[in-house]
């Protein structure tokens, strides 16, 4: 099977509402590597709830995280991440040193919007893009603003935006319409890469394997590959990733004809 890349799962103990201790963080990986990954995110939140989540703490968490990996002999690459709660000081925060940005490269950060809350991400990458940092759009399957515009997400990828989506939503889509809009955004090239959103062992499992046939299933093994493993493993190690422009989607016989 293709190694799988996990671009968005908790793996750090203790340190968000993630794995609580590290046998259950251990656990995790082992479970990921079942479902065919190799490289995974060791994510926690950063956002106003957990204030002392600040980038050093992340690294430090990691780096106990893969010594337990290598003593257990588990094939699981990690990499230090923040999941990032978007806010009117967030540039500055990165500035400050507090933020993470993937792998720690400062070539992605992966980014949600604040709860319940949509916001327009371009005035952020504004600020990022002279810093050569760009943006990933976490679990982007939540937002309906954006699922279910593809002329906005055309837009944000333009800008140098990638769009993650959760695995688990793939291979079961919980809402009506949910499974088309992500259908046409896999098969319009708008997903570059796939997350479990893994939280621990009887929450929110790490689960990628499903998704991941749903993608080869949509879209072929190339395209899914790219998706699942090739963009994934780019973006953790801080390898350039360059994706092509999304298909603009097509419109019916009906509105080519009335407009």
């Amino acid at each position: 099977m293709t190694p799988l890349a996990d671009t968005h799962v908790h793996l750090l103990a203790g340190l968000d509402d993630g794995p609580s201790s590290m046998d259950e963080a251990v656990a995790m990986c082992r479970m990921l590597v079942t479902e065919g990954a190799r490289h995974a995110t060791a994510l926690a939140h950063q956002n106003e709830g957990y204030p002392e989540n600040v980038a050093d703490r992340l690294r430090y968490a990691t780096t106990l995280l893969t010594a337990k990996l290598t003593e257990k002999q588990i094939p699981l690459a990690v990499y230090p991440t923040g999941e990032v709660m978007l806010s009117p000081t967030t540039f500055e925060d990165w500035q400050a040193g507090y933020l993470l940005t993937v792998g720690g490269h400062n070539q992605w950060m992966l980014v949600e919007m604040p709860h319940g809350m949509f916001l327009d991400v371009l005035p952020i990458v504004e600020q990022f893009r002279p810093h050569g940092i760009r943006l990933i759009i976490a679990h982007a399957e939540r937002y309906q603003e954006l699922l279910y515009d593809p002329a906005l997400t055309e837009k944000w990828i333009a800008a140098g935006c990638m769009i993650q989506v959760t695995a688990g939503a793939l291979a079961n889509p919980w809402e009506a319409g949910m499974e088309k809009a992500l259908h046409n955004w896999v098969t319009g090239g708008f997903v570059h890469v796939i997350g479990s959103d893994g939280h621990g062992l009887e929450w929110r499992r790490p689960v990628l394997a499903a998704g991941y046939e749903r993608l080869v299933s949509w879209v072929g093994h190339a395209a899914a590959e790219r998706i699942g493993s090739l963009w994934g493993v780019s973006v953790l190690q801080g390898l350039p990733v360059q994706v092509p422009s999304p298909k603009p989607p097509q419109r019916s016989w009906f509105s080519r004809l009335f407009g």
